[in-house]
């Protein structure tokens, strides 16, 4: 979905309240540059995924800093941890099980920023000076919302680490593409395929996923042909449900199995489409997780779905009701969630000044009275799903930063190693993002 519409409201709300209403600043436990300006996070209506930091009704949800979530999954290895990453209407969970860290799906491409530092809270990050790490990807189905950020994960750009995925799980059962277009073979030439029956241990934690769908092959969507595991664990269940809607659901209650669960993955973002009274009653989950978007995807959570799960007795938290994600925590049976912050405030003063598409170049200005460093920041096309992001530069109070292509014939200060990103005869639109994945500026081509 495009990310105009919500910031052209948000432009409306901010004029009628004169001001967003900021949010606790946490204690920063980073910063761009030390020289960066930054001020407290205000309430956002991005298009880019979060609907605001603001807890709104999961008021009562305790909150953390992402510092204390992550000195809480490193001062605690017996745990079972659940990141579920705020990228709007899209999943990408980092589950944690022991020294084993893994990833069930990726999120759209613009969500880069966030699933960077979930992985970070979990322990593994993409902005370490060394290679880092990730004992397994799991792609639950090919929706661009569930894998839309493989392919920054997987391709290396020579402007950041090295970075290596042991292992790559996807559905066997897909549809809607052929197998040369599937994610997982255009981004690492094939993947582990994964059916009912099948199980993936993790490491030596002593837990191990158990695949219960799919098993049979529906070809009107894609959604019912989720990879719906089972985490067994010594500490506990969590049923992972991808997008799985009615049909696949019933299908999987047909089969007879245990769903009942400490935590629940909800399928299909809460949807009208899933979530009958019957599998929520099979989950008992305490906690049902939604990962979702109300302004991306009107009508999520539905009441009717939120309704039926509470009637099952399981706490109801929704990912776009946090900053960061979600961390869920599963010891000795009992799970607990907690809403996690960004590790540090926004950036102020940073703008996008120009769009050339007849040039193909990006210009940024500082208006601040203090240099702003760029570092993991990155620049998103619309139109043509494509991504820069910048390293170790920096812009000084009142300067001017401009980014060319190879398709750039006048002069520019950094190159995208592409060429024709902005589209010079279809509406494209340049988003500037923070290395939070927080929407800065935006400006389209004028088409």
């Amino acid at each position: 979905m495009r990310r105009l519409i919500p910031i052209l409201l948000l432009c409306l709300l901010l004029t009628a309240c004169g001001q967003a209403t900021p949010t606790p600043t946490p204690e920063p436990t980073a910063a761009p540059t030390p020289e960066a300006t930054i001020e407290p996070i205000a309430a956002e209506t991005e298009a880019a995924g979060m609907s605001g930091f603001d807890f709104g009704e999961s008021a009562a949800l305790p909150a953390l800093s992402s510092s204390e979530a992550a000195e809480k999954v490193r001062s605690d290895g017996e745990a079972v941890y659940l990141f579920a990453t705020n990228v709007g209407k899209g999943d990408a969970l980092v589950l944690r099980c022991g020294d084993w860290i893994g990833l069930i799906d990726t999120g759209k491409t613009w969500a880069r920023g966030r699933v960077d530092q979930a992985l970070a809270v979990m322990g593994s990050s993409f902005r370490a000076e060394d290679s880092y790490r990730l004992d397994a990807v799991f792609l639950t189905h090919t929706d661009d919302d569930h894998v839309g950020g493989l392919k920054w994960m997987t391709v290396h750009d020579g402007r950041i680490p090295n970075r290596a995925i042991e292992a790559l799980y996807a559905s066997a059962l897909y549809t809607g593409v052929k197998e040369g277009k599937h994610p997982a073979v255009q981004a690492m030439g094939g993947a582990q395929w994964l059916k009912r029956g099948d199980e993936v241990p993790l490491g030596d934690s002593g837990a191990v996923l158990k695949v219960l769908a799919p098993a049979s092959k529906y070809t009107d969507k894609d959604d019912n042909n989720s990879l719906v595991m089972m985490l067994e664990s010594p500490q506990g269940r969590i049923l992972l449900a991808g997008d799985m809607e009615l049909p696949e659901e019933a299908e999987l209650l047909n089969q007879g199995d245990d769903l009942s669960c400490a935590v629940l993955k909800v399928p299909n973002h809460g949807d009208d489409d899933t979530t009958s009274a019957q599998f929520a009653n099979a989950c008992a989950a305490q906690i049902a997780v939604v990962s979702t978007d109300s302004q991306q995807k009107p009508g999520t959570p539905d009441p009717g779905v939120v309704s039926r799960l509470e009637a099952a007795g399981s706490q109801v938290v929704v990912t776009e009701d946090s900053g960061l994600g979600i961390l869920v925590t599963l010891k000795n049976g009992v799970a607990t969630a907690e809403a996690v912050d960004f590790p540090y405030p926004a950036v102020s003063g940073l703008s996008i000044a120009r769009v050339d598409a007849s040039d193909d170049t990006i210009t940024l200005q500082n208006t601040s009275d203090k240099a702003i460093g760029l570092l993991g920041m990155y620049l998103y096309s619309d139109k043509g799903n494509e991504m820069y992001v910048f390293a170790d530069e920096s812009l000084d109070p009142g300067a001017t930063l401009t980014v060319g292509t190879n398709s750039t014939e006048g002069d520019y200060d950094l190159l995208w190693d592409d060429k024709k990103v902005i589209n010079k005869k279809k509406t494209d639109t340049i988003y500037l993002d923070d290395n939070c994945g927080r929407l800065i500026d935006w400006m389209g081509n004028g088409k």
